[in-house]
């Protein structure tokens, strides 16, 4: 078999120019499309499959890990992120009493979700094009100048002044010439959602033996806080990979009654569960595959096997688990969530010594957002420091090509891969992209060179926390 086919040039047609194209439906992606069109770009956004919101939706991950907080309360994540949630509380697709350190996880609707984000898009004034792939970058020298796309309109390109991949993969980084990151380890998963769990039951057959509860695991502080966050505040929270530490379903596994490898997924008595009350189901997220390359065979045989697991944890549940006796499979993820693969080397990186047990706030010149700082140390008790650590554009701006941003934080330039890549940190990424390219429309430059003091006040107009008073003072902001 030839090892290459060589095709052939041809004339592709312009769907439209637009000043901001954003490539991936993601939460990122979204967030992007949002603060560019909401800055006054014209902006057009790309969303391979369809529905919005990628691995909240499309993967199932009905949890946004509640990083929005800091160990006394204090809410220091807004602009799109905030306002997203505030949305999806306001349709009773999240609890209203999500604003507290014991929750460690926003858990929520994921199909409302998706209508929550095209209604918000949608009144920015985006464009929003579904089943269309953006394949690969149309680029100009080492500038971009919009992406080639794929839909059943056929191959067609979108020429744009400013390009944000969204991918999660930094697919069109990659193919723009960016440079890359070394790869490190990754893995997916695919979420299942339950109907008919009767959650009260579960959580008092949990308090039965409230010991063997996975207490510290995935922020998750004790089992009177796991209950209390279910019993008054409506949210199912059980850790995520809780299973492995829990003794009544390690007690399955050493009975054979629970297998957790089958084939090539592993981790499948890792049992994170996510619900809200009201809504009549339970997402779980239970198994992994390793990712060592982005190959589309592993990658699928991988996708259709998650599929089937999905059905062989449910099954475990319904026979040996109180609550779960009735219950049924009412939805499977659709798309395999990859936690990390590709990652770009940007102006910035941002390391785990930032977020990470710091001893005090890190502080960058272009902050762009913030996160939270975590005590890995504390088993027990608050995971977070009362302080944050500020997220750089420059993790955003890859090395070697020009006119694109990354707005996915899990491919953002972090040592180590992945580092702020849950949804939070995707939107902190995705909003400050968006809105970088709609001002680098207006001052005729590339996205990345855009003054930062200028960004930093458009971020502020849109809601973005970048610090306390004394902090913009000190940045020029007040």
């Amino acid at each position: 078999m030839a090892e290459t086919v060589l095709e052939p040039a041809r004339q592709i047609p312009v769907l439209d120019e637009v000043e901001t194209l954003v490539v991936g439906g993601g939460v990122a992606g979204c967030a992007a499309a949002w603060a560019a069109a909401t800055a006054g770009s014209r902006t057009m956004l790309l969303e391979r499959n369809g529905c919005l919101g990628g691995v909240a939706t499309a993967t199932g991950m009905a949890n946004i890990g509640n990083m929005y907080l800091l160990a006394g309360g204090e809410q220091v994540i807004h602009g799109f992120a905030g306002m997203l949630v505030d949305r999806l509380v306001a349709a009773g697709a999240a609890s209203p009493h999500w604003k507290s350190r014991d929750i460690p996880g926003v858990c929520v609707d994921s199909e409302r979700l998706k209508v929550v984000l095209i209604d918000m898009l949608q009144e920015a004034g985006a464009e929003i094009l579904t089943h269309a792939l953006g394949a690969r970058p149309l680029m100009e020298g080492r500038s971009l100048r919009g992406a080639f796309i794929e839909s059943k309109s056929l191959r067609q390109a979108v020429l744009a002044r400013g390009v944000v991949d969204a991918s999660g993969e930094a697919d069109i980084a990659r193919q723009a010439g960016a440079e890359l990151h070394p790869r490190q380890g990754g893995s997916a998963s695919t979420l299942f959602k339950l109907a008919n769990v009767d959650i009260d039951t579960f959580v008092d057959f949990l308090a039965r033996d409230s010991g063997d509860f996975p207490a510290g695991m995935d922020f998750v502080k004790d089992f009177e806080t796991f209950a209390r966050n279910w019993r008054q505040r409506g949210v199912l929270f059980f850790p995520h990979g809780g299973g492995r530490k829990w003794r009544f379903i390690q007690r399955l596994v050493q009975a054979g009654q629970y297998e957790k490898t089958v084939g090539e997924a592993w981790g499948l008595d890792a049992l994170g569960m996510y619900g809200v009350g009201g809504a009549g189901f339970v997402t779980i997220n239970s198994n992994f595959y390793t990712i060592e390359a982005l190959d589309v065979r592993r990658l699928s045989r991988y996708e259709l096997h998650a599929q089937k697991m999905c059905y062989h944890v449910a099954e475990i549940l319904r026979r040996h688990v109180p609550g779960f006796e009735n219950a049924a499979v009412a939805q499977v993820g659709v798309d395999l969530g990859i936690r990390t693969s590709r990652r770009i080397a940007g102006r910035a990186t941002l390391t785990a010594e930032a977020v990470s047990d710091a001893p005090q706030p890190a502080c960058f010149d272009d902050v762009i957002g913030v996160t939270p700082v975590l005590d890995s140390k504390r088993r027990c008790g608050e995971f977070f420091k009362p302080y944050t650590a500020d997220v750089p554009f420059g993790v955003t701006a890859p090395i070697g090509c020009d006119n694109l941003l990354v707005g996915s934080a899990k491919s953002v330039s972090t040592e180590p891969m992945g580092l702020i890549r849950g949804m939070t940190g995707c939107m902190i990424c995705g909003q400050a992209a968006g809105a970088a390219c709609a001002l680098a429309g207006q001052e005729g430059v590339s996205p990345a060179d855009v003054p930062i003091r200028q960004l930093q006040e458009l971020l502020i107009r849109q809601g973005v926390y970048l610090g306390g008073p004394e902090r913009l003072d000190r940045l020029g902001l007040s």
